[in-house]
């Protein structure tokens, strides 16, 4: 059977109500999981998971976000959670991940930031790595492409790759190598 956990809709002025699931904060202990599970399909497909913000019909008013934030570690010695978003393994085709920035009808697009933390007081900041698999016995590793979309009436955009500067040790370096072939008839990458 079906559960529906639901608040009702609001009067002309009023707002519907909020859903709040938590669990309780420890004392000596671990704080409590929540766990959403979706059900296997046995001769179907199994169950979608769909997390949706509202949206909004009002004047210069924002849709609903979407926040997913791993926890912090604020003790001496702490280590923040991590964040896995991971697509699922296929007996054929591993499954896709797209990311997406939202439409804008009337003007631009939403804009898409890969950033890295930066380093605390001691310490390093993080990397970044776009890396493809590695290929079974017979097929060809994944491409990677950083392409900028063709303008209709403006500009280009650019591609810009710069290095960052040193302080007190050498300033970061640039390398673009191609690949090698251990195949005895082929030619390494260009």
């Amino acid at each position: 059977g079906s559960i529906s956990l639901a608040t009702g809709d609001s009067t002309t002025n009023g707002a519907t109500g909020d859903v709040s699931i938590t669990t309780g904060a420890a004392t000596g202990g671990n704080g409590g999981d929540i766990t959403l599970t979706v059900g296997d399909g046995n001769t179907g497909a199994g169950g979608a998971m769909t997390l949706t913000a509202g949206k909004t019909t009002g004047n210069n008013a924002v849709g609903g976000a979407v926040t997913i934030a791993a926890g912090q570690a604020s003790a001496s010695g702490g280590t923040g959670g991590a964040m896995s978003l991971t697509a699922g393994a296929g007996a054929d085709d591993g499954g896709a991940v797209s990311i997406t920035t939202g439409l804008g009808t009337a003007a631009s697009s939403g804009t898409m930031t890969l950033a890295t933390a930066a380093g605390g007081s001691a310490g390093d900041s993080g990397s970044i790595s776009i890396v493809t698999g590695n290929s079974a016995t017979a097929g060809a590793t994944g491409d990677v492409s950083i392409t900028t979309g063709e303008a209709t009436g403006g500009n280009g955009g650019d591609i810009t790759l710069t290095v960052g500067d040193g302080n007190t040790g050498a300033g970061g370096a640039m390398t673009l190598t191609a690949g090698k072939t251990t195949a005895a008839a082929d030619v390494g990458g260009a």
